[in-house]
């Protein structure tokens, strides 16, 4: 029994040790992010601490590690936020196109200010020895501002859509389109954590009025999911394309849920019809699932080809950028595998979708 505590207590000492080290880290990229307020307003983007508190943060992200690391910083942060806020229900804000440019240049120059700051926390980090945990520390920190202001459910999507940029071998960070309401503020009495970072906007009085004006439908709750699919498409010789998509799906609660997805639309060789059966797939693999474990089978070799070649030069063709941005979004955060199959391991579903396509078809 000696001989083991005594293994065990180096490993107990490590512990503690990174333990003191994650807190001293976040003790002093907080101190920096507390002085970003009077800079940001001197220069009139004090407006733009949520947005480009989230750019610089991807920024360090992007340019302290390589794609794959970042990908999987971002998707392990994305698993970790539970809950869905006040807010979920908000839509994203929508800019006009003749006033982008102008957001797009408040919200750098507040990212590049809240950088000064931060490089103040990474030379502290360098003289203490801990500057190893600068990346992940400022990430975690502007998580910890960003989840009250915009809410879990955003939050998600901000990760989601930058997942999916990196996958794409784009190295910037993502124009994240802010919700339109931000989560409601504690009411008193309710227990609120003490936090050292910046306290996140408000929402004005307007936004609680639209709020209290949209009440939310029942929702399942969020939880983990296997799914197996099969997508097939058909075309007539009138250049009409059936695309059919079959799932079953096991959820971590013990539901069980089968599936059957088709449409039609004029597609001579099969191809936009394909893609659309997958995007399909996916988006119903994912909806409501806090993590999907997702196989879809395809006899589209294209398909296969452009969704795990995405960065290869002709592998997606123009015109496709939106289904293919959806699905790499959901890939970001989910698991999700497509692979060349003539027909599905579990031949029922290929039956099933053989049957769409003809009744699609033949109806």
């Amino acid at each position: 029994m000696a001989s083991t505590e005594n293994d065990n207590a180096p490993v107990a000492d490590q512990e503690a040790d990174d333990l003191k080290d994650r807190r001293r880290a976040r003790s002093i990229v907080n101190e920096a992010l507390l002085s970003v307020s009077t800079p940001l307003g001197n220069r009139g983007v004090g407006h733009r601490l949520l947005p480009g508190l989230w750019q610089a943060a991807v920024n360090v992200v992007l340019s302290c590690f390589d794609p794959e690391d970042a990908l999987a910083l971002l998707r392990d942060r994305g698993r970790g936020i539970v809950g869905e806020g006040t807010n979920h229900d908000a839509p994203p804000r929508t800019i006009p196109p003749k006033s982008m440019t102008a957001y797009v240049t408040e919200v750098e120059l507040a990212a590049r200010t809240i950088m000064e700051s931060i490089e103040t926390a990474l030379e502290r980090l360098q003289e203490e020895g801990l500057d190893d945990r600068f990346p992940e520390t400022v990430f975690d920190a502007s998580l910890q501002v960003l989840i009250p202001a915009w809410g879990p459910h955003h939050v998600r999507r901000a990760i989601s859509e930058q997942s999916a940029l990196v996958i794409r071998g784009v190295t910037s960070a993502s124009n994240f389109m802010e919700p339109t309401r931000f989560q409601a503020a504690p009411q008193p009495g309710q227990s609120r954590k003490a936090s050292t970072a910046p306290e996140p906007p408000r929402p004005q009085p307007q936004q609680e009025a639209s709020k209290a004006e949209a009440p939310v439908p029942p929702q399942r709750a969020r939880v983990a999911r296997t799914v197996n699919a099969f997508a097939a498409t058909d075309v007539s010789h009138s250049g009409l394309a059936a695309w059919a998509a079959v799932l079953v799906s096991h959820d971590d609660e013990g539901r069980t849920e089968t599936r059957e997805i088709s449409g039609t639309m004029m597609d001579p060789n099969g191809r936009a019809a394909a893609i659309r059966a997958i995007r399909e797939c996916v988006l119903a693999a994912c909806e409501t699932a806090s993590l999907a474990s997702v196989v879809i089978e395809t006899p589209s070799e294209q398909c296969v080809r452009a969704a795990s070649e995405g960065g290869t030069p002709g592998s997606r063709l123009p015109g496709e950028e939106a289904a293919w941005e959806e699905i790499d979004r959901a890939s970001g955060i989910h698991r999700i595998e497509v692979r060349l199959a003539r027909h599905a391991v579990d031949r029922e579903l290929s039956e099933r979708c053989d049957r769409l396509l003809r009744r699609r078809l033949d109806g």
